[in-house]
Order: structure tokens, then sequence, then C-alpha cells
């Protein structure tokens, strides 16, 4: 963006770690847990916390099998060095997603040898918008995303008969991998690494066995860093959890439509999905075709292509799918990307995806319109114009800039001001309806005088961060079965944000939760008013399970 002769502080500015810095931390600090996976994610953080226990993971006092710990324990150690704040697990998520750019520079600079090749790969990871979007999101696909790209780099170190280093590095990037979301890790490795004789051109020459050998042994030291958590914790944590860490939080997944997973869906889903997640990519490139084909034998290239292309399909194959479960990948997408443009079979023309922005920015202006007449948008009822416009102005911008902006940067920058304005948006048009503090206050209050208090169906763990809850908040599934807790407990309180559990009674709290309202009353009174007719069969917000 600046002369190469520039001043180091304009290079400094220039730089793509510095965008992300600016256009990405403001969000670390401004927007709070989101409900209902960030508020439960850090409900397990805390529980850690004040109980003590480390080994086994807890939701709501039941053992919490659905994720490792390593997220859990980033999160514990920023407490000790900032107090127990909200900011901190985002502040953690977005270390690591700095640390994925110097990554994805250096490994991009190890496999073509140009600087210029290494930094035009971080505008790419840092523009495409999933990217931006999770960089600082309190979830587990950008530590995972950056344990591959250590893996990846250890998989250099073997193919460059760099053993040791190469194993321990390997090794240990897949066992924090796994520690971060499990065995999926060896999903986003394995390929690339089995792939080495055919992208590493006479690297391998005579030595192959030795390669596969070393790789094996990686994946055996992966495992044990893996195991000298999953064993002892399967001990502590009983058949149960022992059978879902080890057998059903895996098998669900891949079972998808037909098996028991949430995230069933059909195997062409990802075809769909991802070029949204590439964004501003897929409108801002023009290609030749001839030269493309001309890439097929460069080592680069074909990296790349055995890291994308046989993952994204085996992911495909699996029957639970997420858009976030193909994070890991972009930063492959990012190296294709930047060895094309280098070698010209690629064009940035940002003049389609400027268009783009002003179509999107103009719809976004107009959402508080269409609104009051389309309850899907209800969310959107109070979300600015002025959000829609700062995108329109980024797309024109854009659009009849089309020289300064012919580069990734331009176009990386434009798509993070944009993710910046989006979240941004969700601050200002949600109001309080992700912040349940002040309920969660008065259920801590409750519980702390020795007042029983009762959930009517499942909460997620919304309220324990929020509220800081030092025990479980109960959880009914019927009303049958609250009644009978109402009559054993005249003197609590019953808590819900489901639509079919609106009790006739007056709530001595109420107040707005995401697409509809979380309230509080006392048992008694809600035992003797009963449902409201109107809402005991009104449908209920999808129940979103662990992803």
């Amino acid at each position: 963006m600046f002369p190469s002769n520039a001043p180091d502080w304009r290079a400094i500015l220039s730089h793509p770690l510095t965008a992300a810095a600016l256009l990405l931390l403001p969000i670390v600090f401004l927007l709070g847990p989101l409900p209902i996976d960030e508020t439960r994610y850090l409900a397990v953080a805390w529980e850690m916390r004040q109980t003590g226990e480390f080994l086994v993971p807890h939701l709501n006092g039941a053992t919490y099998a659905h994720k490792p710990p390593l997220l859990f324990w980033l999160i514990n150690a920023g407490w000790l060095l900032t107090g127990v704040q909200a900011w901190t697990a985002r502040a953690m998520t977005l270390l690591c997603s700095l640390a994925s750019l110097l990554l994805m520079q250096r490994l991009t600079l190890r496999l073509t040898g140009s600087a210029a090749t290494a930094r035009t790969s971080m505008w790419f990871l840092l523009g495409a918008i999933y990217f931006a979007l999770f960089s600082n999101a309190i979830m587990f696909d950008v530590p995972l995303a950056t344990c591959v790209l250590l893996a990846l780099h250890g998989v250099l170190d073997l193919v460059q008969a760099r053993t040791r280093r190469g194993v321990l590095l390997t090794g240990g990037a897949i066992g924090l991998g796994i520690l971060v979301k499990g065995p999926v890790m060896l999903l986003d490795v394995a390929f690339v690494a089995l792939a080495a004789p055919w992208w590493s051109g006479d690297r391998l020459a005579g030595r192959r066995a030795r390669y596969f050998g070393a790789f094996a042994l990686s994946i055996l030291v992966g495992a044990i860093i893996g195991l000298a958590w999953a064993i002892p914790a399967a001990l502590h944590g009983g058949e149960a959890y022992a059978r879902a860490i080890f057998l059903n939080q895996t098998l669900d997944r891949i079972g998808g439509v037909k098996g028991t997973s949430a995230h069933g869906r059909p195997w062409w889903w990802y075809l769909a999905v991802f070029p949204l997640m590439l964004l501003p990519w897929p409108l801002a490139m023009r290609s030749g075709a001839v030269k493309l084909r001309e890439l097929a034998v460069q080592v680069p290239w074909r990296f790349g292509m055995a890291w994308v292309v046989p993952t994204f399909v085996a992911f495909s194959m699996v029957g639970g799918k997420q858009p976030h479960y193909l994070l890991p990948m972009i930063p492959g997408v990012a190296l294709l990307l930047a060895f094309a443009l280098e070698r010209d079979a690629l064009r940035v023309r940002a003049g389609a995806f400027g268009l783009f922005l002003v179509l999107f920015g103009t719809a976004t202006a107009g959402l508080p319109w269409l609104a009051p007449r389309l309850p899907s948008l209800a969310f959107a009822a109070e979300v600015s114009p002025l959000w829609g416009c700062i995108i329109a102005a980024i797309g024109v911008a854009l659009a009849f800039g089309r020289t300064r902006f012919a580069q990734p940067a331009g176009a990386a920058v434009a798509m993070v001001a944009v993710a910046l304005v989006i979240k941004l948006a969700v601050i200002q048009g949600s109001g309080d309806r992700y912040d349940v503090g002040a309920l969660a206050t008065r259920i801590h209050e409750a519980q702390e005088r020795g007042q029983p208090v009762v959930h009517l169906g499942w909460h997620h763990g919304v309220f324990e961060f929020a509220g800081r809850l030092t025990r479980p908040l109960p959880a009914l599934d019927t009303l049958e079965s609250f009644q009978a807790w109402a009559r054993e407990h005249p003197d609590g309180y019953v808590v819900s944000f489901y639509r079919r559990f609106r009790f006739r009674a007056e709530p001595v709290h109420a107040q707005r939760f995401r697409g509809g309202e979380v309230s509080m009353w006392k048992a008694s009174d809600a035992l003797a008013s009963g449902v409201d007719p109107a809402s005991s069969h009104a449908g209920d917000e999808p129940d979103e399970s662990d992803d």
C-alpha cells in the first residue's frame, strides 16, 4: 500500500498485523459474550476456575464432554493476568489469529522463497470474511487453525530431512490440536503429509520410508499428548464421560444426517457455503486458465491443493457440517491465491466486490424499514441505517478507486472493516438482547440467600458466567416436573426463555433475550397462575447443541 522507501512508521501501518490489530481489537472490548455458544464456553471455563476441577470440564455441575479442555485452560491462564473478564477470552482467540497470520507468512515464505508472496498470503487470509469474523470469537476453530499451520511447518521439516524437529513440531501441534477440538485435527493435516511424495518433487527421493516413519511417529507423539489428558480424565469423569470423549462426539459428527448429529446436512452443502466464507476473493479475483494450468507442477501449488481439495471432500462426506469446520482450510486457499497472484495467473479486480458491498450496504440500511413487515427480520428492527451506509461507502471506494485497491491489501482491509461494522451493528442493534447480566445477578443473589432457583428447559449455561454462579441452576423439562418442584419450594423462583413456558403471573424480572424474552417468576405465583394458553404451544428457537 505504500512505496518500499516509506518511513518505518508507514511500513508498520501498512503491515497486515497492524491492520488486524487496529480493526479486530475493538471488538475484543466492545462485544459481550454471545449466547448460546460463547456464554456456554465461558461458563465451562468459569466453573473450572471456581471449582478447581481442571482435568474434567463441567457445565452446570455435570461433566462436559463436547470439547477438550485446552481453550478453557487458556482462558483461565488469561484470567490469572487480567482477572475474570469476558474480554480475556476474546483476546486469547485474537492472539491465536495473529499467530496464524505469522505462521501463514512463514509457511508461504518457506514454500515459495518470496517475501512478497508471503506478505500477500497474510492479506488473503486476513481478508477472508469468515476468518475476520471468527478472529476474536470465543470459539475453537481459530486456535485449531493455528495448530494446523504449526503442524504443517513440521511436515515441511520432515520433507526437508529435519527429522527430529519435524517430529517434535508436527507431533506437538497435533497433540495441541487434539486438546483444542479432538481427533478432527488429523483430518486437517493428514492429506498434506500423505501426499508429500506428489507435491515435494524429488525431495523425498530414496527416503520415503524414513519420511513416512517419521510422520507416523509424529502421530504417535500427538496421540500421547492427547491421551495424557484423555485417559486420566476418562478415569476421573466416569464411564459415560469416557464413552463420550472417546466415541460419541466423533461418531455423532460423522453420522450427520443418518446419525445423531444436530448439524446433519447433504454432501453438497459446503459447495454453496465455502465460497461465501472466502469473500471478497471469489468476487475480486480474475484468472487466466492457461497460466493456472502452468502452476500444476509447482511445489507451492501442489502443497495447497493437497491441503484444500481432499480435506474439503472429506468434510463434505462427513454427515455433520458447520461452516466453521472449514476455517482451518482457509489458510490453504490463501496460499494458493497468493502464489497464483505472484505468477500472474490471477489478478485482483475489486470493482465487482465494491458493487456487491454497495448493494449489501443499501439492503442493510433498509432493514429497519423492512423488519416490521417481515417477522424473520425482527432482529434488525433497531439496527441504525448508518451502518449500512458505511458499508455502501466502503463499496463505493472499492468500485471507483480500482487503481488504488487493485491489490489484495485494499480489498482485505475493506473486508475486515466491513466485518468490524457488522459487529458494531450487532452491538448497537441488539441492545440488551444478548446481555443477561441483570437477571443472572438476581439468580446469584437468590441462591446466596438460600432461595432455590430452577430453569424450565435446558439453559445452555447462559447465566453461569454472567452471574458468577457458584452452584448449578437445575433445569426441568416439563411443566409437571416444575409443578412438583414448586410445591416443595414455594419460596423459590423459576426462570425460562422458552416461549412455551410463559406463565400468566407477573414476573419479578423480564427482559429481551435474542429473538424473544427471558423472565423470572416466584415459583408460588407461577404455580398458581399456570401457563398462558396463548403460549403453551408456541414454537421455540431451535435447540442449539454443541458444535
